[in-house]
């Protein structure tokens, strides 16, 4: 199913390692590991919502990825945004997710139209070899699936090598 969203495993645009030098809280190390952007804002939802399950992704394939979620916003918006959802999610005594991998901002959207995005969430997956093997929702639309950990085995196992 990856494959389709790929425009055929086409290489849309090669992810520059020099972009991550503006992660937020460190640099990350990205020789020989697959990357995956995570493009969200404090205002979205549904971008909010899915943190978990990148956490989670984060957590589990580090070995082989590095995760970078990437801030359609400027840093201070973020933290803003950040406070915001802070305070709503006590008013609603629900718990807040901070992301827990590397974080960068695009506030200008470049990054975001060399992958040529249409919405948030967006994330992407580029292999090892600067690739794009999987983009889209991570919630799935479109009769598209959603990013599972399923799917990120099979881009891992599939492209590690190649």
């Amino acid at each position: 199913a990856f494959a389709q969203r790929v425009s055929s495993g086409r290489t849309r645009a090669r992810f520059r390692r020099r972009t991550s030098r503006s992660a937020a809280n460190g640099k990350p190390e990205t020789t020989g590991k697959f990357i995956v952007l995570d493009f969200w804002a404090t205002f979205c939802g549904p971008c909010v919502k899915f943190t978990p399950h990148m956490n989670e992704f984060a957590k589990k394939f580090k070995k082989h990825a590095v995760f970078i979620a990437i801030a359609t916003q400027a840093k201070a918006d973020v933290e803003k945004g950040i406070r915001n959802i802070q305070e709503m999610k006590k008013k609603t005594n629900e718990k807040y997710v901070p992301i827990k991998f590397y974080q960068a901002t695009d506030p200008r959207y470049k990054l975001f139209s060399a992958y040529q995005g249409e919405g948030i969430p967006m994330v992407i997956i580029i292999d090892p070899s600067g690739i794009v093997r999987w983009q889209g929702n991570p919630h799935g639309e479109d009769g598209n699936p959603a990013l599972t950990e399923k799917i990120i085995k099979e881009i891992i196992a599939k492209y590690k090598n190649k």
